[in-house]
Order: C-alpha cells, then sequence, then structure tokens
C-alpha cells in the first residue's frame, strides 16, 4: 500500500499531465498499464471468450448498416460416411460455407467533472478511484451483454434450442450433490456436438454449495481443504471454475458450463479501454470508453444448469 505522500505526488503527477500540452495522452500513459491490468483480471466475459485485438483492415463493409463488422467463416457440415458397392460412386453433395459476424459497439462510463482546487487536496489515489469506479463498471456490462447472449441462444430452462435440437438449459432436482453435479456435466456432452466442459461460471454463494462436500463426496483431504481455505479458481472436476460476485447476473443455484472458447465464438477489440481527459480552466472531466464485439457461433458450446 502507497503512503499518503507517495499517493499525493501521484495525485499531482496526474494533474500535471493535464496542464501540458497532448494531456490526453498523457493523462491516458499514466494510468494505462494500471488500467488494462484491472480489466484483464476482474470480468468473466474475456476470461471465458478471450478477445483479439484487430485493426481497420479486419473489418468487413457491409450493405445495411455502416458500424463495424467482421465476417467469422463456420465450420461447414458434412453428412455421414456410408458404405457403398464396388464400381460406384458416391452422391454429390454440395459444399456450402456458413458465416456469422461479429458487431462492434463501444462502451462508455459517465463523464466525471471535478474541480482541480479540490483535486489537489485528495489523500486517495485517483489512479485507483478511476480503476474502480469505472472501469469495473466496464467489465460489468460486457459481463452483462455476454450472459444475455448466453440466455438467449439457450431459449429458457428446459426448452429445445432449436439449433441443436436438444434441452440444453436444465433443471437439475436434488440441490448440489456428487450426483447432480455430475448430471449438470452430462448436459453439454448430450448435444449432438458432444464438446465437453472447459469453463464452469457460478456466483460466490452458490460454490459453497460444493465447499458443504464431505470425505465420502470429494474424497481424501480435499474436504479438509475445502473447509479451512475455501473453494479457490482451480480445476475441478477438469473444468476451469470461474467465481463471480455478480449474483444480479448470475443467479444462485445456476451454473453457467462453456466448451473451449474455439468452439463457441469470437470476440474481438477494435479500441481498448482508453481514459480520455479534458481540461477547461479549472474544470476537468474523464471518462473511459472501449469499443468491442463478440457473437456466439455455435450453441453447442454452452449449457446452463439450474438446481432445485
Amino acid at each position: 500500500m502507497s503512503s499518503p505522500s507517495d499517493v499525493q505526488v501521484l495525485n499531482e503527477a496526474f494533474f500535471d499531465q493535464l496542464a501540458t500540452p497532448g494531456m490526453e495522452k498523457n493523462a491516458l500513459d499514466a494510468v494505462n498499464e494500471f488500467t488494462r491490468v484491472r480489466v484483464r483480471e476482474d470480468g468473466f466475459y474475456r476470461r471465458i471468450l478471450p478477445p483479439v485485438q484487430v485493426s481497420n483492415d479486419d473489418l468487413d463493409r457491409q450493405v445495411d448498416t455502416d458500424k463495424p463488422v467482421i465476417v467469422v467463416d463456420k465450420e461447414p457440415g458434412s453428412p455421414a460416411a456410408i458404405s457403398i458397392p464396388f464400381a460406384t460412386l458416391p452422391i454429390n453433395v454440395y459444399i456450402r460455407g456458413p458465416r456469422y459476424r461479429v458487431m462492434f459497439d463501444r462502451i462508455v462510463t459517465p463523464r466525471f467533472v471535478k474541480d482541480i482546487d479540490e483535486l489537489r487536496t485528495w489523500q486517495m489515489d485517483i489512479r485507483q478511484v478511476l480503476s474502480d469506479n469505472a472501469i469495473k463498471d466496464m467489465l460489468a456490462e460486457e459481463d452483462s451483454k455476454f450472459l444475455t447472449a448466453v440466455n438467449t441462444a439457450l431459449v429458457g430452462a428446459d426448452q429445445t434450442v432449436p439449433t441443436s435440437g436438444v434441452i440444453q438449459h436444465e433443471t437439475v432436482f436434488g440441490g448440489i450433490t456428487r450426483d447432480t453435479l455430475q448430471e449438470a456435466f452430462k448436459i453439454m456432452p448430450k448435444t449432438p456436438s458432444h464438446l465437453e466442459v472447459n469453463t464452469v461460471l457460478v456466483n460466490n454463494v452458490t460454490i459453497r454449495e460444493i465447499m458443504k462436500f464431505g470425505r465420502d463426496e470429494v474424497g481424501g483431504d480435499l474436504s479438509q481443504d475445502l473447509l479451512t481455505n475455501g473453494f479457490s479458481e482451480a480445476n475441478f472436476m477438469n473444468a476451469k471454475f470461474i467465481i463471480t460476485i455478480k449474483r444480479d447476473l448470475v443467479a444462485d443455484d445456476r451454473m453457467y458450463f462453456f466448451a473451449d472458447p474455439r468452439f463457441i465464438g469470437k470476440s474481438y477489440i477494435l479500441e481498448d479501454t482508453t481514459m480520455h481527459v479534458k481540461r477547461e480552466a479549472y474544470m476537468i472531466e474523464f471518462f473511459a470508453y472501449e469499443t468491442l464485439g463478440g457473437s456466439i457461433g455455435h450453441t453447442g458450446g454452452l449449457a446452463i444448469a439450474d438446481f432445485a
């Protein structure tokens, strides 16, 4: 932790950047490294579907929108192989390559305004304020949009998904036990794609149901470790568990299952998190913004279990 004097020096350095030519770029450089680390650590969307940095050269023009778009090729389907008699040829199958597009949108924070003279007296680290209050809000918006897309793609609880022909959002009765957890992990492999679970998203309340498992359910000393040290974000049941505190997005007694990102879709960053700072007379204003896009190209890499 920095001392109050160190924090004040940092605030003064940030203030000095605002008074120099090119203040927007300099102020961004002053907070850029810390901001980028926080962005990649706090949101679960980027951990489930890691984004790729793209440029204008990667964009595709569309006739129905002026928004930035990238068209992504999707693995074409093919009929199964068959046995045929000798001296015969197989039937013709015309090759069609399905595609889907990733559209970009901008996420922004509110525009924060502050009097310069009041800023001089701050004892807290202004970079921490910008990070916690602005960047985390942007991460929450990313996460919210992502889960909204997932929920829409899987239609609803105990309903058939049109793209797969099976139920991918199931209600599992019996609470969270070793047996019901295995039933939940079976939802994704039962789809026509036969994918295995790579990542599990669960909130910090629901995960405590797993921490209740005794030696008869998890075996060995793991039960003792769960009681002593809690559940850490590590591999469990051959999957990576991501624990979030965003219970407004991930409901209690619900788990989201995701396959390897290659079997879900694409996520791109056109302009990464940027802090805009502007000074007019004795007032400063600042806000953060980013331009990114993501699309789910394959619903077979998704599943949801509601434990009842």
